[in-house]
């Protein structure tokens, strides 16, 4: 019966270690980037105009498909380095463009795109996810 008293004053000590350690440890703050947030920060700070013509479902699918734009540059081997830029990027904004009205139908001015895409950047530094100015060749 000792024993077994003993064995657990150590199980209750050793737990109370790893739980010690654990509250211990300050994790770095994470950056989260979310779909609904983005469009949620975007869409009151947006000109009157262009919310009223792009209503939040347009607003969300530019923000849509300028993640999937940035996935694209994405590389499996970093032998190249490929410099994304946040804001109203021409390239991005044709992309985005044509491929709303490809798969949805739907006509978006480039200037519509471009403002959603600035105020993305805002929500971008907003949450920390913005580095430094990039260098190098833009592509």
């Amino acid at each position: 019966m000792v024993l077994v008293v003993a064995l657990f004053a150590v199980l209750l000590a050793l737990s109370a270690v790893v739980i010690w350690q654990h509250s211990a440890r300050t994790a770095p703050d994470e950056i989260t980037f979310g779909i609904n947030d983005a469009v949620e920060f975007i869409l009151p700070r947006l000109d009157s105009e262009v919310a009223m013509r792009l209503g939040r479902a347009g607003v969300q699918r530019v923000v849509e498909w300028e993640v999937f734009y940035l996935q694209g540059l994405a590389q499996k081997r970093r032998t190249q380095p490929v410099v994304t830029v946040a804001g109203d990027y021409e390239p991005a904004v044709e992309f985005i463009a044509a491929e709303i009205l490809g798969r949805h139908g739907i006509t978006y001015s480039a200037a519509d795109v471009g403002a959603v895409l600035n105020e993305q950047v805002a929500y971008l530094a907003s949450i920390g996810a913005i580095g430094d100015e990039a260098g190098g060749e833009v592509r």
